[in-house]
């Protein structure tokens, strides 16, 4: 937006539109403010089929049924938790995620494997996900990270690189944004409030530049 109103006041400056005015957003009089794009901590496609893979050899089968949802949505785990039957929609393959003070409302498509998996879950409550009393989860069981930090090698140092639940919500977007997906495909997948949020996925969507690397260093 700054950079935006950056250009607008340059041109009405250099068109004459407007006269003895020095634009503020124009050497460095304002600072602009610098995205974070921090490393965030998201797994590779082949470590995220071998803790599918994993979880399907436990009896207790929400372990997998929780990831899969996580990893092929995006969503927070209180929206996969507080989902009911009602925001499912198997004929068009939609799951509606309700607004939260975090996030936004938003429709989400569904994957083959969360298709096949909500197709097959027997409805034993509103919730599509409950407890084994039946009432909403409020975290992820945690024999989960137990598995993941066994299966992962030095994963179990505590740390903004842990793989942990919400990894799985940094790894569907990073996945998006190295498919190629735009800040704003993402930011609407998510349903962040912010655009600030979204742009920690920024670095990891295909530039250009990295193809002109290729084509002039690398043939």
């Amino acid at each position: 937006m700054l950079a935006v109103a950056r250009q607008i006041i340059n041109h009405a400056i250099k068109n004459e539109l407007i006269k003895n005015y020095t634009n503020p957003l124009s050497g460095g009089i304002v600072k602009f403010p610098k995205p974070e794009n921090s490393k965030i901590a998201f797994l590779s496609k082949e470590q995220a089929i071998k803790l599918l893979d994993k979880l399907k050899e436990y009896e207790n089968n929400s372990l997998y049924n929780l990831t899969a949802m996580l990893l092929d949505t995006g969503a927070r785990f209180i929206e996969i938790a507080s989902l009911d039957w009602n925001d499912i929609n198997l004929i068009n393959r939609l799951i509606y995620f309700k607004p939260t003070k975090k996030g936004n409302a938003r429709y989400v498509y569904m994957s083959d494997r969360v298709y096949a998996l909500l197709s097959k879950l027997e409805k034993i409550s509103n919730l599509v996900f409950p407890s084994s009393n039946l009432k909403q989860r409020i975290q992820m069981p945690k024999q989960w990270q137990e598995i993941v930090d066994k299966l992962i090698k030095g994963n179990k140092t505590i740390n903004k690189y842990r793989i942990t639940t919400h990894s799985l919500r940094h790894t569907h977007a990073s996945w998006l944004a190295l498919g190629g997906a735009d800040i704003l495909q993402i930011k609407e997948q998510l349903g962040h409030k912010k655009l600030d949020m979204t742009l920690r996925y920024a670095h990891l969507i295909p530039s250009r530049r990295h193809d002109l690397i290729k084509e002039v260093f690398c043939t």
